[in-house]
């Protein structure tokens, strides 16, 4: 029976010699399998990372642009404002001149008009006394009506009517007034 114990003894042997080996291969491959998986996630982790950045640098740009855009709506909103500001102070002043420097500013207007577009002048009831003599100096006959105006006056030429009221005037030129006051100012 020696025999027989012998040889089970060599096939338990081999049996356990062949387990360990397979034990061995698996842990091998378990490994190996482990080594690639850990490489697959570092190189995908790297990838989402240098994409998050990358989307980041995005998000980031957009909202300095954004930021950078309001900065300058905001600038230019002022700087419409303070023009705005200016061309009300500029017909406020006009409207308040003292009676000899308004009939004067007036008269120059007068004396730049071609006659040919009429003669009749319009002006407001407050104006009818400080500027008649002015209006008559300059060639022109004063109109027994009157007109609602904030200074300067109409141009009658029998139906047709041109208005060269400060009000008119600084509506008309108020785009070459913006430029100018605004070249001056920024």
């Amino acid at each position: 029976m020696n025999d027989g114990k012998i040889i089970i003894d060599k096939i338990i042997e081999k049996a356990e010699a062949e387990a360990t080996a397979i034990k061995e291969k698996a842990n091998l491959e378990v490994e190996a399998i482990l080594k690639a998986a850990e490489e697959k996630a570092k190189r995908e982790s790297d990838i989402l990372k240098k994409n998050a950045e990358t989307e980041a640098e995005k998000i980031k740009a957009k909202a300095i642009s954004g930021a950078e855009l309001q900065g300058k709506i905001t600038v230019l909103q002022e700087k419409q404002g303070i023009i705005e500001d200016i061309i009300a102070e500029a017909k406020k002043r006009l409207e308040t001149l003292p009676d000899a420097q308004y009939a004067e500013t007036v008269g120059n207007m007068l004396a730049k008009l071609d006659k040919e577009i009429g003669k009749e002048i319009i002006v407001s009831k407050g104006d009818r006394e400080r500027l008649a003599s002015v209006i008559e100096e300059k060639g022109f006959v004063l109109s027994e009506q009157s007109r609602e105006l904030d200074g300067g006056f109409i141009v009658r030429n029998g139906d047709i009517e041109y208005n060269y009221s400060f009000e008119s005037i600084i509506t008309v030129e108020q785009e070459e007034i913006r430029q100018i006051a605004a070249k001056i100012l920024f």
